[in-house]
């Protein structure tokens, strides 16, 4: 690994302990020994693409790893498709970029999801698959808004229970 860049394996290891697969799985998986995943876990570390959280538990470092682009969606369906919620949301959940789904209530829009993507040309790619998959099953939107974030300040997962 350079100081800067991720080759495959360093891909693999990031992407696997996001899995929470353990060392020695990623390891066998891969076809490396323990001892190089333990020490690409280091310099990862050491380099930033990985923040350790406590022993064996990291998050990624998105923006180093190259996942910038942040966006919030927000879908209207019409009234026919709103039946069929339970199935869209299940739909989503399996799609890795989705971070976030929520049902919303109190707003013109049934859905929002929180997705990430490496940039501009994977959101559109993404987006015409999304809507292939709802044209196929008949199901229709009224409105759809979409906000991209352009710059980052604070990525925190909250650590504190009230």
């Amino acid at each position: 690994m350079r100081k800067d860049e991720l080759d495959e394996i360093d891909k693999r290891i990031i992407e696997n302990l996001l899995r929470g697969k353990t060392q020695a799985e990623i390891a066998e998986m891969i076809g490396v020994t323990l001892r190089t995943v333990q020490n690409r876990i280091k310099a990862l570390e050491d380099h930033g693409f990985l923040i350790k959280l406590k022993e064996g538990y990291w998050v990624a470092n998105y923006q180093k790893i190259g996942l910038t682009m942040l966006a919030v969606i927000l879908i209207d369906f019409d009234i026919e498709s709103k039946t069929r919620l339970d199935e869209i949301i299940e739909h989503f959940k399996k799609l890795d970029f989705v971070e976030n789904i929520f049902e919303t209530v109190g707003s013109q829009y049934d859905m929002c999801m929180i997705v990430r993507y490496k940039d501009v040309e994977e959101f559109r790619r993404e987006r015409r698959k999304f809507m292939e998959w709802m044209k196929k099953r008949g199901i229709k939107i009224n409105h759809l808004q979409t906000f991209m974030a352009s710059r980052t300040h604070k990525d925190h997962r909250r650590t504190m229970i009230p």
